[in-house]
């Protein structure tokens, strides 16, 4: 249902249900005294008044309503429309940008593409409440991509590591050269022992690597699944 609609569904209920259930209290409108007999003002229901102040009432609504909702824009808040949401040059920037690097991060989005963050965070909101984008959340992290029902929760937890410069080190240096070890990853990468180890516990735990000892040495390799979602998406890639 489109935005004017819903306004009108909701004006035609407080014009039809408001009214059927309010009491008017009739005062004078004056504060001297009246001659004749004094009476206390007695409340009726809004069908009792006068057929021109109901009129009055209906006109006199739509009116308040819509002045109301005319003001929205001027706190910061505009309608956007599904065909209009990437007319938008800086919004148009940040939305290929993650369309090119799934899973990437506010901060990395607000690097490359030079759009300060509060600007960010804005055009990041409108993007996804148009179901541009949308947000893996993963261990206090959010990553972004594109949804175009391109990206399912398994290759969204795989694909967020392509975005990180250590994680991506380990990834390829095994792709190349599957079966290492934790100290040959260290001396590939150039990354602290303690480093690769931890960097290895959540690769294995989101399944992006897996583990096969080999006497006293454990020795790491890609998963099969991990390889087919990043060959498909790095096929994809300029």
């Amino acid at each position: 249902m489109k935005p004017v609609h819903i306004v009108a569904v909701l004006l035609l209920l407080f014009l039809l249900i408001i009214p059927a259930v309010a009491e008017t209290t009739v005062k004078p409108a004056y504060d001297l005294p009246v001659k004749g007999e004094k009476h206390d003002p007695t409340p009726i229901s809004y069908w009792q008044l006068p057929l021109w102040i109901i009129l009055l009432e209906f006109v006199r609504a739509p009116m308040e309503i819509f002045t109301t909702f005319r003001g929205l824009p001027y706190l910061g808040y505009r309608a956007i429309i599904d065909n209009s949401v990437l007319s938008n040059g800086t919004r148009l920037k940040i939305y290929d940008y993650i369309k090119k690097n799934p899973g990437v991060s506010f901060s990395v989005i607000s690097k490359e593409t030079g759009v300060n963050r509060g600007t960010l965070s804005y055009h990041l909101k409108i993007l996804g409440l148009n179901n541009k984008i949308n947000v893996y959340k993963n261990r206090g992290y959010s990553k972004y991509f594109e949804n175009h029902m391109k990206f399912n929760d398994d290759d969204r937890r795989i694909l967020q590591y392509l975005t990180k410069n250590t994680s991506r080190k380990i990834i390829e240096n095994l792709i190349e050269y599957p079966g290492l070890s934790r100290k040959d990853l260290s001396n590939a990468t150039g990354i602290s022992g303690p480093a690769v180890t931890q960097h290895m516990k959540y690769l294995q735990a989101d399944g992006v690597i897996e583990m096969e000892k080999e006497g006293q040495f454990n020795k790491y390799y890609v998963s099969a699944r991990a390889v087919q979602i990043m060959q498909n998406v790095l096929r994809n890639e300029p």
